[in-house]
């Protein structure tokens, strides 16, 4: 029967990361073409590129945001409202881009991989990265399309299924290297690009940090009588938000993306993803 649930899990992942397939990447996407649609009246030929959440939230400070069409301006509201009310699922359930990482990182073995964890704290990092790509555009400068695992997975769908590729920039060379290569395969979860550089997902944890406070939200919740302090979520976590102190599992709500791994380890059921009402 455990088994069983743990098979169910890894489907129920891979659904989901081909559901965020689907909703965002051409041929399909969904999502864009359903809010030109609303906006518009017309289903439109759309890509990654016509709505994209980074460059959203590269405006997110200077104003420039509230100037973008309301298609733009709708998008990342909707990502803003999912995440105030559910967590940063975008992440953990639907972005293939990390997902893709985080599975080809398996086939490495664990000693050749870096665990950040054990040499700096994450969060103030990811967070000074999240600074720094929202202050830019006040100096006009602009890293929204500079640096894109996002795009990068799209050119591997579209040469792999499609055979069309362009040239790479010296700036996508290095992404792919940090992506896929040194925040990928060799680092412990394969999830490094998103917790260092993904600032749409920095953006999500810190909505996250301040909402999972809330009664109302679902978050992850993690029952301290069962917990037993036995690591096995610790080790899972791919993003490595999940640590144990003292004999008990704490969870970093920084960069967190509620994937769900954690809870399907867990030999206790001591972790569970719900409102902060459902505890008592």
């Amino acid at each position: 029967m455990e088994v069983k649930i743990k098979m169910e899990f890894k489907y129920q992942r891979l659904l989901g990361y081909f559901l965020g397939f689907i909703l965002f990447y051409a041929p399909f996407a969904l999502f864009q073409k359903i809010i030109f649609f609303i906006f518009t009246g017309k289903w439109q030929q759309l890509t990654i590129h016509s709505l994209c959440f980074r460059i959203q939230t590269e405006h997110l400070l200077d104003g420039k945001l509230l100037l973008m069409p309301l298609p733009f301006i709708a998008c990342i509201v909707i990502l803003l409202i999912v995440t105030l009310f559910f967590g940063p699922v975008f992440c953990g359930r639907l972005c293939p881009a990390g997902a893709f990482t985080e599975y080809l990182s398996k086939v490495i073995p664990s000693r050749l991989q870096i665990s950040w964890r054990t040499y700096t704290e994450i969060a103030p990092l990811r967070y000074g990265m999240l600074a720094g790509f929202v202050i830019l555009p006040f100096f006009d400068s602009l890293l929204a399309c500079a640096y894109c695992n996002f795009f990068l997975f799209d050119l591997f769908v579209n040469y792999f299924v499609f055979g069309y590729f362009i040239s790479l920039s010296s700036s996508m060379i290095l992404t792919l290297f940090l992506w896929a290569g040194l925040f990928g395969i060799f680092t412990k979860g394969g999830r490094g690009f998103c917790n260092f550089l993904c600032p749409v997902g920095a953006v999500q944890n810190l909505l996250y940090s301040f909402s999972s406070r809330l009664p109302f939200v679902y978050r992850l919740i993690i029952d301290r009588q069962k917990c037993i302090g036995c690591k096995s979520c610790s080790l899972a976590c791919p993003m490595e938000a999940m640590v144990i102190e003292e004999r008990k599992a704490v969870n970093c709500v920084h960069n967190c993306i509620l994937c769900g791994v954690c809870i399907s380890k867990c030999p206790e059921k001591a972790i569970r993803y719900g409102r902060k009402n459902d505890e008592e």
